[in-house]
């Protein structure tokens, strides 16, 4: 009866675009944990498929479970609605097309209860390819290198960052729901980098961020996935006005100017505006001209790989192609 009275709460966020083939999997996820959570709101944002009929099968079902319905908005909007009704203590943000470990909420009571100043729970992934149940393979993927409890703030993201634990995706962290209102954090209004800013300035105001080494979280991999549709200049542009949102908010909390920082947090999304501009041969507006020439020299100056994918794309590929033949090769012998 004690430990009921001292456990913490969690609310799960889901919001869910035409998911409908993988929800009854993710859901039952959730509610199959070994410690489940208190409060599951599903965001359903407009879906023209079936998804509806079934949230609403699984609401019946799971009596913790609500669900709200809204007119496309974005997984932004969708987020920030469920957020406005949201009762618990900590928070997590899980994607409708994925599942958890059964577990994670156990795992992250023990955690609490060993860290009462504990705000952020950050751990790894597993993605694998859609396939069905039997024919899966999980490979490690956003992995947090580090283990233990740190203070937040900026000397502990830098630490993450040379450890390759400074993961800007929201479904590696439990939040807690004082620091999101503390911060006074929103998410942004666009489609692409908008768990970045929002995940920076956790890291940098928590009182205690805690690691763990585990993949609770499994990312289901689709060519189709709204998030790998890079292929016009707003997803370019999205990095600009995510880095600028934590360039403001390091402003806003009277916090130095840290370009390392910044550099280096945002350096894969930094990095991958010009693989996408190569790959998919994307139009730059006049008046980006001048921004993205800086970005370029910026990007090609610190790396030798990124100078050759992007002066001499034609070279690369063939270099790229003739390593991974080499490698089969090597492994036949």
């Amino acid at each position: 009866m004690s430990d009921q009275r001292t456990k913490t709460t969690i609310t799960v966020i889901i919001p869910n675009w035409n998911c409908a083939p993988w929800l009854e999997e993710a859901i039952d996820s959730l509610v199959g944990q070994s410690s489940p959570p208190d409060q599951i709101i599903v965001i359903d944002d407009g879906s023209t498929d079936n998804s509806v009929e079934l949230l609403q099968q699984l609401a019946k079902r799971y009596p913790q479970m609500t669900l709200l319905q809204s007119q496309r908005g974005g997984v932004s909007a969708a987020r920030t609605r469920g957020l406005e009704i949201a009762t618990g203590d900590f928070i997590y943000f899980m994607d409708a097309d994925d599942f958890v470990g059964k577990t994670l909420f156990a795992d992250f009571q023990r955690a609490k209860t060993q860290h009462p100043e504990m705000e952020l729970f950050c751990f790894g992934a597993k993605m694998f390819t859609d396939l069905p149940l039997a024919q899966r393979q999980y490979q490690p993927f956003h992995q947090r290198k580090m283990q233990g409890a740190f203070p937040g703030g900026s000397t502990t993201l830098r630490h993450m960052i040379t450890h390759q634990s400074a993961h800007r995706v929201l479904w590696s962290s439990i939040v807690s729901r004082h620091l999101i209102e503390r911060v006074g954090v929103t998410f942004l209004p666009i489609q692409n980098h908008e768990d970045a800013p929002f995940m920076f300035a956790l890291y940098m105001q928590a009182q205690e961020v805690v690691f763990s080494h585990e993949s609770y979280y499994y990312k289901r991999f689709m060519v189709t996935s709204l998030s790998q549709r890079k292929a016009t200049f707003s997803w370019v542009e999205n990095y600009f006005i995510a880095r600028g949102n934590s360039e403001s908010f390091m402003q806003a909390w009277g916090l130095a100017a840290d370009e390392w920082l910044l550099d280096r947090y945002y350096e894969p999304v930094m990095y991958g505006c010009l693989i996408e501009m190569r790959k998919n041969d994307i139009d730059v507006p006049q008046e980006w001209h001048v921004t993205i020439d800086q970005l370029i020299r910026k990007v090609t100056g610190e790396s030798k790989r990124m100078k050759l994918q992007w002066y001499y794309p034609t070279l690369y590929n063939g270099l790229k192609a003739s390593r991974s033949l080499l490698a089969r090769y090597t492994g036949k012998r």
